[in-house]
């Protein structure tokens, strides 16, 4: 992604990893940080930055959400909120793996989060990654698990629902029905169920025959309207 009369992208190294923001021509102070695949099915993104939205990114792949990840985040977000003048609560996106980091990062630091999208998120690191994986084999060493201790992990996103749905930040879940790399019942399913049993709101959008592939929706206004809270 190159600068042109719109937006300018500026990437730098903070704190040893590498970060990205893309501004817009005219920035309304409000943001988008997408925890992970900056670029993906970022029809979204695109549209936001048209209305003003400031785009950031932190490259810490492959620290799954840990404390360690949440904390480099904290220092982030304490960055470029100074440096870039952003507005002191962001809207995060999570795909995928990346909803482990936006997940976490909400429960450590809700007050500087506006509104959460998940897309397909990793909620239960005992269905994703695959055993015996490269993957797998990080997350064992950066949350200091082995393959028993993962089981009775209590950090995994799906085990603190009750702490996070107490914030009472908006959420928006976008999800497969036919998810087959991270199983639909086991992660966004339990959280769409759990919702349901205990008559909390969110906005959710099951493609009931979509895989873990695409992301996103092809028409992106339910997307729009929920960063923007617009109330449809």
């Amino acid at each position: 992604m190159d600068n042109n009369e719109k937006y300018t992208v500026n990437k730098f190294v903070f704190n040893g990893y590498e970060a990205t923001v893309i501004r817009p021509e005219n920035p309304n102070g409000k943001w988008i940080w997408k925890t992970e695949f900056l670029t993906a099915f970022d029809a979204a993104e695109r549209a936001l930055l048209d209305l003003g939205y400031t785009r950031v990114y932190y490259k810490i792949s492959d620290k799954y959400g840990s404390y360690r990840a949440v904390r480099l985040m904290h220092d982030f977000y304490k960055f470029v909120v100074r440096e870039l003048e952003l507005d002191e609560r962001c809207v995060l996106f999570g795909f995928s793996r990346g909803g482990l980091y936006a997940f976490n990062f909400a429960l450590f630091y809700p007050e500087y989060v506006e509104r959460i999208y998940l897309d397909a998120p990793v909620l239960d690191m005992r269905t994703w990654p695959p055993k015996n994986s490269r993957e797998r084999s990080q997350v064992y060493e950066e949350y200091s698990l082995t393959e028993k201790t993962l089981e009775t992990f209590g950090g995994h996103p799906i085990e603190n629902l009750d702490e996070f749905f107490a914030l009472d930040i908006p959420l928006l879940l976008v999800a497969g029905g036919a998810d087959e790399v991270v199983p639909f019942e086991s992660n966004s399913g339990r959280m769409i169920e759990y919702c349901k049993k205990k008559g909390i709101k969110i906005i959710s959008i099951v493609k009931p025959d979509c895989k873990h592939h695409p992301h996103s929706l092809e028409d992106v206004t339910p997307i729009i309207d929920f960063v923007e809270n617009r109330g449809k």
